[in-house]
């Protein structure tokens, strides 16, 4: 008789593991030692062919996770340049401004305001 073994995946920390068959449908996770059901099976097969099946699917969620993890730690920097330079324009677009304008709103109002007081 020849064993049968499948793959599983913890919720918890999200590894695939390669467990035998058995009646009971409870579990414990090899990695993180969750006690759990069994919910779905990722492979059925003989233990050498799962085990396979296993590095496969645990190498490809790594890459993944590395990727992710790239992608994530660029996007701040990315971010905190395009403030950055959205800061100097508007400081440009203010300094810009205030050179043209030096005059005051207010002078025409203050100005005018002087000879016809109450």
């Amino acid at each position: 008789m020849v064993q049968e073994f499948h793959v599983l995946r913890c919720f918890s920390c999200q590894t695939f593991q390669v467990h035998q068959v058995k009646k009971s449908k409870k579990w414990n996770c090899k990695m993180c030692g969750e006690k759990q059901s069994l919910v779905k099976v990722y492979g059925r097969g003989s233990g050498a062919d799962c085990r396979r099946h296993v590095q496969k699917l645990n190498s490809l969620r790594g890459e993944l996770h590395e990727a992710e993890h790239a992608r994530f730690s660029w996007e701040p920097e990315d971010e905190e340049e395009e403030l950055k330079e959205e800061g100097d324009e508007a400081l440009t677009c203010e300094n810009q401004q205030g050179a043209a304008g030096a005059v005051s709103r207010w002078s025409k109002y203050l100005s005018g305001a002087g000879g016809g007081g109450a």
